[in-house]
């Protein structure tokens, strides 16, 4: 089955980390519709309306040269590139919005509306991300939207391999994961998964339980079992163990779940800390995040 995937663009052309991992991750481009997304920067607030905040005229032809200069060119630089690295030209659309309501929120709303596989974000969409996560106010109004799997990449492949290491606990984020790998991962070859599970000291949990339904999720998404492994680890620092094991595989991605709790506070979004710890010191490949 064909994959769409949503891939944020910005004028930091050569930090386009995400199409470049993208290039690197799947063998046949042909296989994966990808749809390349500008948002323009909001006005500045002595151009909204202060009735509705709505944009004044002068703000909407402040956005429209942003919108016909910066963001053409960088979406045409974006699309000139991944398709000359293989993606079929019908298979990349290019889409610009003038952000209302702030970037992670207009990213957030595409990925509703336009029903994406994945968002995949490059090196400023993980700044946005990260503000997301350390803003409150934001926080406690998107924690319940960015119900999607999103893709963080933080630099170009530099001798990783294609594989994944997915991280399993018994939690229903979790599961949700597997079943994304399997449904990203069906039919192909190229890639293997090993299922990863930190055991830490009060940790009372079935590895061989959580492995086996994780399992099963990746197969029936299409996922071949003999391509999928599992290793339990012990450890107190789940993030340090995760980053550890990630580095020695040389593993393209890690993918894990976050439970969401109510908003509000960092520890409720990412639950012992251990997605947020992985989006703070996670370098070298790429972060997948389900919830």
């Amino acid at each position: 089955m064909e994959k769409h995937l949503l891939l944020t663009i910005s004028n930091d052309q050569e930090a386009s980390y995400n199409l470049r991992f993208i290039r690197h991750f799947f063998e046949e481009l042909c296989d994966v519709r990808l749809t390349l997304f500008y948002v323009v920067p909001r006005a500045p607030e002595w151009m909204l309306d202060a009735r509705d905040l709505a944009p004044t005229r002068q703000a909407v032809a402040h956005m429209d040269k942003i919108k016909d200069s910066s963001g053409k060119r960088a979406l045409e630089h974006a699309r000139r590139w991944i398709v000359e690295s293989g993606c079929r030209p019908d298979k990349v659309e290019t889409k610009v919005v003038y952000s209302k309501h702030g970037t992670v929120r207009e990213i957030s709303k595409e990925a509703h509306v336009g029903l994406y596989d994945a968002c995949v974000l490059g090196r400023r969409g993980v700044s946005w991300f990260g503000e997301l996560i350390e803003d409150s106010v934001s926080h406690r109004i998107l924690w319940g939207e960015i119900d999607f799997p999103v893709w963080i990449c933080r630099r170009p492949e530099t001798g990783l391999n294609r594989d994944i290491l997915l991280c399993v606990d018994d939690t229903d984020s979790s599961m949700r994961m597997a079943d994304h790998v399997g449904f990203m991962l069906e039919g192909m070859r190229r890639h293997r998964v090993t299922m990863f599970h930190v055991r830490t000291p009060d940790d009372a949990t079935d590895p061989d339980t959580v492995f086996d339904q994780a399992r099963s999720l990746m197969v029936e998404a299409g996922m071949d079992a003999d391509l999928i492994d599992q290793e339990v680890a012990e450890a107190r620092n789940p993030v340090t163990a995760i980053l550890n094991k990630g580095k020695a595989g040389n593993y393209t991605a890690v993918a894990t779940g976050r439970a969401a709790g109510a908003p509000g506070t960092m520890e409720r979004l990412f639950p012992g800390s251990v997605s947020t710890g992985l989006l703070r010191r996670i370098d070298d490949f790429a972060l997948w995040i389900s919830k």
